[in-house]
């Protein structure tokens, strides 16, 4: 995977951030490891089928289980954090 430039957060009261899925690339990942459905991939993540679901079509945010699990999964692509998520504004 390649890496992505980082944000650069401004501090300061009142700055609130949230991690974001990169889809595509988390869905990239999941094909390069053989982790066709969510049935698949969940166990593989440590984490239930409808939270990947979910994850994957915006109703939540990931978690830190989601991010833990995405990271150990995808580990043999030596997957860095920035190529599945990003730290955003919260919105």
């Amino acid at each position: 995977m390649t890496g992505r430039p980082r944000p650069v957060a401004k501090s300061g009261a009142g700055n609130r951030y949230t991690v974001r899925l990169r889809v595509a690339e988390f869905q990239r990942a999941a094909r390069r490891s053989a982790l066709y459905s969510d049935y698949v991939l969940a166990p593989a993540m440590g984490v239930n089928r409808s939270t990947v679901s979910r994850v994957l079509t915006g109703e939540i945010r990931p978690g830190a289980a989601f991010i833990a699990g995405a990271l150990a999964a995808f580990a043999p692509l030596s997957v860095q954090f920035e190529d599945l998520f990003e730290v955003v504004p919260e919105s």
